[in-house]
């Protein structure tokens, strides 16, 4: 009996033993915010490329620490001398998550979808805002033979190859389902979604890169900082962002941790509803401008980890004009008592761009008050604060940008382009219509010689200056914690989070 009991003890152990080294090698990830949808051709919040970098990709995408185009999908491209037509070689061998070959015709769906608003991809939910802020210019999509897929444009568009890096431009298999269940051609593969608690994706052994190392990434919804740090410290996580700036001395003290910085290649920002009184008027706009003490900001809400903003445009893209001034106007005269409150309309979850948005708004209303300027503070769940801002609801609003592919025409454009100001779908959310300003955006973006397209973009930031649609606040920089035991995340200067290298000890 004593014997039968040992062996059974040992097959137990060996069970056990064998169970252990059988759990495939997990990294979770925590977040403050859960993703808005699954499709690449369809988002425009943080949160959800975050998760799609990872399991879609496109055409070209960025080198490493770069916003400089490389290979991806294809292998190599011909950009006519007149820049109107691109001609990609597409890599042999891939294949969508769903088994289905990339080639020519598949590749060309993505792009098809998008454009053709018969095509039955092209869902009747969907606002495809990329498309038409980065994308309007491409006129046909052609397959030339099965691995040749061409681009035809109505006119040269200088940023066009960046463009092609972003999850707008990511290819997804022809058999698209729907939006919550992503199919591409990236080195994880959608599990499951559990909306507002987490994410799963699983290694895809058939990556034309090679299965990654780790078998399981989840993105988990961790809203406070502080528990997210608590988790991280326990090991209940792996990795995080959206740091509280007050915690990284924390972070930097424990050996056990490690914090990856990234320049920041965003910008945060008060928008001006401009289409409403008394916000349309630019007097008061440049007066609220003026109040605002945006080192104070810098040294509280961020601690330091930020630079204060002259423009939209961080300083080290192409074009920003270093002679706008950091406090944008002279504090003139209090501006007469308004009779309501102005609605300044703030995220509540923690942004790449704003570790504490309720502390911001609350010391811009504190500025704000030394000038008569009332204001009531008007706190919305991220998911909310997008819908209500791209719809126009609101009268202020805190919000941010991080850039997708490293041109002024992502900011600028993007930002505060009379284009992008369609309610529903507003990037532009301080609905600011200026002609002058948009001609010299449609000039720069045909313009393919460097020098002269920074000069307009300098001067498109004069403009910016003398009607003030918004006050930017604070270029941040990136910041992201793991494990000491974890390696191989890739950071990007967009704030892309890549984990297809990475590995957990």
């Amino acid at each position: 009996m004593k014997r039968l009991a040992l062996v059974a003890l040992v097959l137990a152990f060996a069970g056990c033993h064998q169970s252990h080294q059988s759990e495939p090698a997990t990294l979770t990830f925590a977040r403050g915010a859960d993703s808005q949808k699954l499709d690449p051709a369809d988002v425009d919040d943080g949160e959800s490329i975050k998760v799609l970098v990872n399991i879609s990709q496109g055409l070209v995408r960025f080198r490493h620490g770069t916003t400089e185009p490389e290979p991806c999908l294809a292998t190599s491209w011909t950009i006519s001398t007149d820049g109107l037509i691109y001609t990609f070689k597409l890599r042999e061998g891939v294949r969508f998550h769903d088994g289905t070959p990339l080639d020519a015709q598949a590749a060309a769906f993505s792009f098809l979808r998008q454009m053709d608003k018969s095509n039955p991809a092209h869902l009747p939910g969907a606002v495809f805002a990329y498309w038409s802020a980065m994308f309007n210019m491409i006129t046909a999509v052609e397959v030339v033979d099965p691995m040749t897929l061409r681009l035809q444009l109505r006119e040269p568009n200088a940023p066009l190859l960046a463009s092609l890096c972003i999850p707008a431009a990511h290819l997804i298999s022809p058999k698209f389902i729907d939006q919550q269940h992503p199919v591409g051609t990236g080195p994880f593969r959608f599990v499951e979604w559990v909306p507002n608690e987490r994410i799963v994706l699983q290694a895809n052994p058939d990556y034309w890169e090679g299965k990654p190392k780790i078998q399981r990434l989840v993105f988990k919804v961790v809203p406070d900082s502080a528990t997210r740090l608590i988790q991280l410290q326990t090991g209940q996580i792996q990795a995080m962002d959206g740091i509280d700036p007050n915690d990284l001395p924390i972070i930097k003290l424990d050996k056990a941790l490690q914090l990856l910085t990234a320049p920041g290649l965003n910008v945060c920002y008060l928008s001006f509803n401009c289409q409403k009184p008394p916000l349309d008027n630019k007097v008061l706009r440049r007066a609220i401008a003026a109040a605002i003490n945006k080192k104070d900001i810098i040294d509280d809400v961020y601690r330091g980890a930020a630079i204060v903003a002259r423009n939209p445009l961080p300083p080290f893209v192409a074009g920003h004009n270093d002679a706008i001034p950091e406090q944008l106007y002279e504090t003139t005269k209090p501006w007469p008592a308004l009779k309501t409150p102005l609605r300044l309309e703030v995220m509540t979850n923690p942004r790449p761009y704003l570790p504490n948005p309720l502390r911001a708004a609350e010391m811009i209303k504190s500025d704000l008050a030394k000038i008569q300027v009332p204001v009531e503070i008007v706190p919305n769940e991220w998911g909310a604060h997008l819908s209500r801002t791209s719809h126009g609801d609101h009268e202020m609003a805190l919000m941010g940008w991080v850039g997708d592919n490293g041109d002024a025409d992502n900011f600028l454009y993007v930002l505060l382009d009379k284009d992008t100001a369609t309610l529903g779908s507003a990037l532009n959310i301080c609905f600011w219509m200026n002609d002058p300003y948009h001609d010299l955006m449609v000039a720069a973006r045909r313009e393919l010689d460097p020098k002269k397209r920074a000069a307009l973009y300098r001067k498109s930031q004069e403009i910016i200056f003398d009607e003030a649609p918004m006050v930017p606040l604070a270029h941040a920089e990136s910041l992201m914690a793991c494990r000491a035991n974890t390696d191989g995340i890739l950071f990007e200067v967009n704030g892309d989070i890549l984990f297809y290298k990475a590995t957990v000890k």
